[in-house]
C-alpha cells in the first residue's frame, strides 16, 4: 500500500513540474536544471516501485529528501514559508497552515 502512495505521488510531482509554465519570467538555467533533476528523480521513483525494483529506488529517494532538507534549511525550518506565494496572491494551504486555532 505504501508503494503504491509513493508511485501516485512521485507521478503527481513530475507531473506538477513538467505542466510548470514560468509566462513572462526570465529563465533561470540552475532553477531549470533543478527542476529537470527533481523530474527525473520522482519518474525514477515512480518506474522503479512500479516494476517492484525499491531498493533502486532509495538513491533518486535520496535526492529528493535531499532538496527538501534545503529547501527548508533556506526558509529556516519554517514550513509555511515553502507555500507562501509572491505576491497578493496567498497559497491556500499557506493559510491553512498559519491558522492559529484548530479546535
Amino acid at each position: 500500500m505504501i508503494a503504491h502512495a509513493h508511485i501516485v505521488l512521485a507521478v503527481a510531482l513530475a507531473l506538477v513540474l513538467l505542466a510548470f509554465q514560468r509566462g513572462d519570467s526570465q529563465h533561470r538555467p540552475i532553477a531549470s536544471l533543478l527542476a529537470y533533476l527533481l523530474i527525473v528523480g520522482a519518474g525514477a521513483v515512480a518506474v522503479l516501485r512500479l516494476f517492484g525494483l525499491p531498493q533502486l529506488a532509495d538513491g533518486p529517494q535520496l535526492f529528493l529528501n535531499a532538496v527538501w532538507l534545503l529547501a527548508l534549511l533556506a526558509q529556516r525550518g519554517n514550513v509555511v514559508e515553502l507555500f507562501r506565494a509572491s505576491g497578493p496572491r496567498q497559497s491556500r494551504l499557506a493559510i491553512l497552515l498559519r491558522r492559529e486555532t484548530w479546535i
